[in-house]
């Protein structure tokens, strides 16, 4: 139970205990939680790299050497505590030496110090941390230098040395809000749960059993047992932290932040990048282990022969209605490829209520042939996103999805056909979109009327 706390926010690297008292008193004073870690064994360091760490403190020379020698050291360490898909990451190099140039005889090139030296051998050995680490500096002067209150001295090296971060300091408040949303849910749930254990004279964990039990059991209705009961839970305590979010007032943390971020920004952005954000936006990686067929899941197709049993027509139709030109050229039918996408409602899903999984037939489209795609009622077209993941016969690239909404099916919900490839997930609310569109196409009125 206790390693569901183990990931810290907060990671102080330093071996020298002349050094690292003073930081972690400082951090202390500033009611700041972290980790300390000596650095200097890597057999003591976290079996897995921590994913939630934000801010590190990290001394350059960890095993008594200097040059290349300390910082491969203090790569691999660095390694070992981050994980290289942890963003944004704020290093204070916090070190005697960091601006002493790196001796030609222990690895160093030239006019490097030690910090550059450090730093090229960390994106050497991990390419990863590129643009998801932000480096600074901070003072460490020797201990025969440190004068007066060098406590508060160090606090105000700290606050000085994260400044000029305000797109971090947006998030970390955000992370900030977040964690405020959490315990307000749990400061709710635990108000309900003393309450009934006062009326029902029984001890408070047992209580907290039975509330959270009942709210698993009032979102899965007919459909809760072990295997189902923990995704109801999670369910409703992710409305209960959206809530929490929504109305926070913790938001006015981020005012100061206000003029920045309602400022356009200059210069147009680059190539792609609308669609990598719409990807992030809209599409999720795929949901593992739960029911056949999760809402939302778009399908690639690695076998069209099946098509037209389950649609009614081809695939070659479908291919040449979604195109907004009478013959399709060779760049179309050979540039797009059929997918499908699950549309039955979440709450059908989740209380096992639906009989049959609901398919829709559309494309996916290279977002170069955007201009061929057919418009009108019948389709609908979601913005240029840039795919996770390659699929059959369609590699990662900027693109766009277009479905039809003639061409819709029911199949058995029990399993994927092998003809189906699972690919990625739109997230509920443009998936929430689709299904609005093809229930309003299914339910349009066509009559007759003589016009004078």
């Amino acid at each position: 139970m206790i390693k569901q706390l183990a990931s810290p926010s907060v990671c102080v690297v330093d071996d020298e205990k002349i050094d690292y008292e003073p930081i972690l008193a400082a951090l202390n004073d500033m009611h700041v939680s972290c980790v300390h870690l000596l650095g200097n064994n890597v057999d003591q360091l976290p079996a897995e790299p921590f994913k939630r760490v934000q801010l590190v403190f990290l001394d350059l020379h960890l095993n008594g050497t200097t040059g290349k020698g300390a910082a491969s050291h203090t790569a691999n360490v660095f390694r070992r505590i981050v994980s290289p898909t942890t963003a944004p990451i704020v290093v204070v190099i916090w070190s005697k030496y960091a601006k002493d140039k790196a001796p030609h005889d222990a690895g160093g090139e030239g006019e490097e110090t030690e910090a550059d030296l450090f730093k090229k051998t960390l994106l050497e050995a991990e390419p990863g941390y590129k643009g998801r680490v932000i480096f600074v500096e901070m003072a460490k002067p020797m201990a025969k230098d440190r004068k007066g209150n060098w406590g508060d001295t160090l606090k105000q090296e700290i606050e000085n040395a994260l400044k000029d971060q305000a797109a971090v300091e947006v998030l970390w408040a955000w992370d900030s809000m977040v964690k405020d949303a959490v315990a307000g849910v749990s400061e709710g749930l635990t108000t309900v749960a003393a309450d009934h254990a006062i009326k029902a004279n029984i001890e408070l964990k047992d209580s907290l059993n039975h509330t959270l039990a009942r709210l698993a059991q009032a979102q899965g209705e007919n459909d809760v047992n072990e295997h189902t009961a923990p995704s109801h839970l999670m369910a409703v305590l992710g409305q209960l932290l959206a809530d929490q979010l929504e109305h926070s007032d913790g938001i006015a943390s981020l005012t100061a932040h206000g003029a920045w971020l309602a400022e356009k920004p200059s210069g147009a952005p680059p190539d792609g990048f609308a669609a990598q954000v719409n990807s992030l936006l809209l599409t999720a990686a795929l949901t593992t282990g739960g029911a056949p067929f999760v809402p939302g899941t778009v399908y690639g197709l690695n076998s069209t022969d099946n098509f037209a049993t389950i649609f009614g027509k081809d695939v070659a139709s479908l291919i040449q209605v979604c195109c907004d030109r009478k013959t399709t050229g060779d760049d179309w039918t050979n540039g797009v490829k059929p997918v499908v996408i699950e549309l039955s409602p979440v709450c059908d899903v989740a209380q096992n209520y639906r009989a049959n999984a609901f398919l829709l037939g559309g494309l996916i489209v290279p977002v170069a042939l955007k201009k061929l795609i057919k418009r009108g009622d019948a389709f609908i077209t979601l913005p240029a996103l840039k795919l996770r993941s390659t699929g059959p016969d369609f590699p990662v690239q900027d693109c766009l999805l277009v479905f039809c909404h003639r061409y819709k099916a029911t199949v058995s919900q029990a399993t994927v056909p092998a003809w189906l490839v699972p690919w990625f997930r739109l997230r509920e609310l443009p998936t929430s979109s689709i299904r609005n569109l093809q229930a309003a196409q299914s339910a349009r009125v066509g009559y007759v009327l003589l016009q004078d």
